[in-house]
């Protein structure tokens, strides 16, 4: 194999690994150790999917860049996570049981634009574009209802001392209305 060929596996498998690695924490409601994997600066937001129908043969998907189910920064992201580390997070009492199933990993090459929903012009030598599918089943209580999202999620990680960093994110859902009571959890 070539260097390139040996150096993008390399690539895809940490990303991977990392994607993982976060789902674990995410289901097993590690929040602050999930908060140590994400940047000072990170940009964490879900947009509101937009759905119209148009004239001939084509049809209109997408998210509006102006307004968001969720729009965080780092200082918004801990203060959630204090907030359900005290207990009185009423939307998460009882705890949500989650399941984060990630698969579809797209790494981008270095210079290769593969999300048309992040800023790219801002690109370090350190950072990588990753495309993602989720799934997140949700369950709570002693109810037998559950509920099930799909989304594509952008990433952007920086490696920092080694690992990686999660420096934006855009979880673009599949639903235009979502399919839950309340996004009292992360993607």
């Amino acid at each position: 194999m070539s260097d390139d060929v040996d150096a993008a596996m390399r690539r895809q498998y940490e990303v991977e690994q990392f994607l993982v690695h976060e789902a674990e924490l995410l289901d097993e409601s590690r929040l602050e150790e999930w908060l140590g994997l994400v940047t000072d600066d990170v940009v964490y937001q879900v947009p509101v999917r937009i759905n119209r129908e148009q004239t001939g043969e084509t049809r209109v998907t997408g998210v509006r860049t102006d307004s968001f189910h969720l729009d965080e920064n780092r200082a918004s992201l801990q203060m959630r996570v204090d907030r359900v580390a005290t207990g009185f997070a009423w939307a998460e009492e009882p705890p949500s049981r989650l399941r984060h199933v990630i698969g579809n990993v797209r790494v981008a090459a270095p210079g290769e634009a593969v999300s048309e929903h992040l800023d790219l012009d801002a690109l370090g030598d350190d950072d990588l574009v990753v495309r993602s599918n989720l799934l997140v089943f949700r369950s709570r209580g002693d109810r037998p209802e559950h509920d099930l999202l799909a989304a594509e999620r952008h990433d952007l990680l920086r490696r920092v001392d080694g690992g990686f960093r999660l420096a934006r994110r855009l979880v673009v859902l599949d639903s235009t209305v979502v399919p839950t009571l309340n996004l009292a959890f992360f993607f």
